[in-house]
């Protein structure tokens, strides 16, 4: 009967924290905490002093961390496996889910961004879009142009994208602390970016924003701004796009803009709009498109797509991975109001 009560306790013991794990995960996906709660005390609060420390961490190594959780991580697996540790493999998962959510992951459940600034629905509607989309290609028609009479320097490109975010989080949210700046490339991830499709990551257990290498120079600067928007607690892949938006497009540098123009031009693109781009710029986003085309395996590229869309409706993004193309009409809605991100 002792012996009974001690496995019976120890049994308790191993599953309490993947307990926890599936009743916080079981609250998230129910949007069972309060939006308002999570954006005064945790957003605003308790985040940015995890992000402030986290930034030692993130920044200490010029290597991306990533490059050293995989490894281990697999290493791990395998012995539990074999092992048939699989209350450990259960007890890890678990401590895994625990700190990517109470970190991070809790700022999906904050008020979303366009609660925030101006909004003009009028803005948004077709015809409205289909004016948008002209302006979008004459801005990317005259800064093609602009932006050749200055070099582009690649760290100070990394530098820009990091005071620009700062910038518009301060203006947004009163932020005044510092998150990770150090942009980093994964060599281990790599491959598996390419063949995705995945051109940035913010590895949330490192609090280090992650490109893939292959980015042609025209794309970084908005890609950069975007993943420092998830260092910056914006969670939601909608919210970090117009983030970038802000970012780049009210930067005093042309190639920001052209970068913040062209990214949304992917999104508005359509047959009848194909003629209004220059010889120019229509080369450089066939260059874009082509990039695209020539790194993905689509079978991977879908399983990676299906996997990112139940990861964001899980975690209170009904919209799931289109909420990445909802930039256009946020922009639309907003661009009376851009200049206080200057």
């Amino acid at each position: 009967m002792v012996e009974l009560r001690v496995k019976g306790k120890l049994w308790k013991k191993q599953l309490a924290l993947p307990a926890l794990a599936i009743l916080t995960f079981t609250l998230s996906w129910a949007g069972a905490f309060p939006q308002k709660f999570v954006e005064n005390w945790y957003s605003r609060a308790i985040y940015p002093t995890i992000s402030t420390v986290a930034r030692i961490f993130a920044d200490a190594a010029s290597f991306a961390w990533l490059d050293v959780i995989i490894p281990i991580g697999l290493t791990l697996l395998v012995v539990a496996v074999r092992r048939r540790k699989f209350y450990f493999l259960a007890n890890a998962v678990a401590v895994l889910y625990l700190i990517f959510f109470f970190t991070w992951g809790l700022n999906y459940h904050r008020e979303p961004l366009i609660s925030k600034i101006p909004y003009d629905a009028q803005r948004t509607g077709n015809a409205a879009i289909e004016t948008f989309a002209k302006e979008i290609a004459e801005q990317i028609n005259r800064l093609y142009v602009e932006k050749q009479r200055e070099p582009v320097d690649d760290r100070r490109v990394r530098e820009e994208a990091v005071e620009r975010v700062r910038r518009v989080a301060a203006v947004i949210d009163g932020a005044k602390w510092q998150g990770s700046s150090r942009i980093k490339n994964s060599l281990l991830a790599n491959p598996w970016f390419h063949a995705a499709g995945i051109d940035g990551v913010f590895n949330l257990f490192a609090h280090e924003p992650l490109i893939t290498n292959s980015l042609l120079q025209f794309e970084k600067p908005f890609v950069m701004t975007h993943e420092l928007a998830h260092v910056y607690g914006y969670a939601g892949e909608g919210d970090a796009n117009l983030i970038g938006v802000f970012a780049t497009l009210m930067s005093p540098d042309p190639h920001f803009q052209y970068s913040g123009w062209i990214n949304l031009w992917l999104y508005v693109r359509n047959r009848k709009l194909d003629g209004l781009l220059e010889p120019g710029p229509r080369q450089d986003f066939d260059a874009m498109l082509e990039r695209m085309r020539s790194e993905q395996i689509q079978w991977l590229s879908a399983i990676q797509s299906t996997i990112l869309d139940w990861y964001l409706k899980s975690n209170s993004v009904p919209e799931g991975i289109r909420s990445y193309s909802q930039v256009v009409r946020l922009a639309a809605g907003t661009e009376p109001y851009w200049d206080r991100f200057r």
